[in-house]
């Protein structure tokens, strides 16, 4: 399998991530309300917390570690705050995966065999003999692609190397994908406008690397 091929498959996959993010937020809103909430107030605990151990007295840094530790009123809103805190996290989690979820699944179970980002490219997901490859097969693909995430897309690299162009959880599910290797100009586009906001990315946090440097020398 080509790089080419690859590069299909990577455009694919980003587009739908694209599509995907307004209803992974929309999922994952309110949780992250609660979030942003717990935040404040804990930054709010700290805050009052400092304030007291200040009109106590307690300025050196030991001290006011120690002050902090027992203020049973600091400790509670900071329990509280953590416990809310991942909780809503977690929440928020679980939203956003089930989204995606129901996205890649859906779709590839579904007439098309591709998701939107995939039938755009003209690619398909297949079973080995060429069928459909129904519910429980793409809900095995999506799962098993979970490691290849995980394991900073290794599993979805390995198209580049096989003849047959099955990524990990093809493998794992019986699946393969199907179509055209060759990138429409406006897929092209889409790869450089990634490759340039990657580039201003590493740009801006190698700057804010440098201006921290220089701070501290100074």
């Amino acid at each position: 399998m080509s790089a080419a091929a690859f590069k299909a498959r990577y455009a694919a996959y980003t587009l739908d991530l694209a599509l995907l993010s307004p209803f992974v937020v929309g999922a994952a809103w309110r949780p992250l309300q609660v979030v942003q909430a717990a935040w404040r107030g804990m930054e709010g605990a700290i805050q009052l917390a400092l304030d007291r151990a200040f009109a106590a007295g307690h300025i050196a840094l030991l001290d006011l570690a120690g002050a902090l530790q027992a203020d049973a009123a600091f400790m509670a809103s900071m329990t509280q705050g953590m416990e809310a805190l991942f909780a809503s996290l977690l929440s928020a989690g679980l939203w956003a995966w089930l989204v995606v979820a129901a996205y890649f699944i859906g779709f590839e179970a579904s007439p098309w065999s591709a998701t939107p980002g995939k039938r755009a490219l003209g690619l398909r997901v297949l079973a080995n003999d060429g069928t459909t490859v129904g519910l429980p097969r793409a809900l095995l693909r999506f799962v098993a692609a979970g490691p290849s995430w995980l394991l900073l897309h290794l599993g979805h690299a390995l198209v580049m190397f096989r003849d047959d162009g099955r990524a990990g959880h093809d493998l794992a599910a019986g699946t393969r994908v199907d179509g055209d290797a060759a990138l429409p100009a406006w897929a092209t586009a889409w790869l450089g406008l990634q490759a340039a906001a990657v580039a201003l990315l590493l740009g801006w946090v190698a700057w804010t690397a440098m201006q921290a440097v220089m701070v501290l020398g100074l």
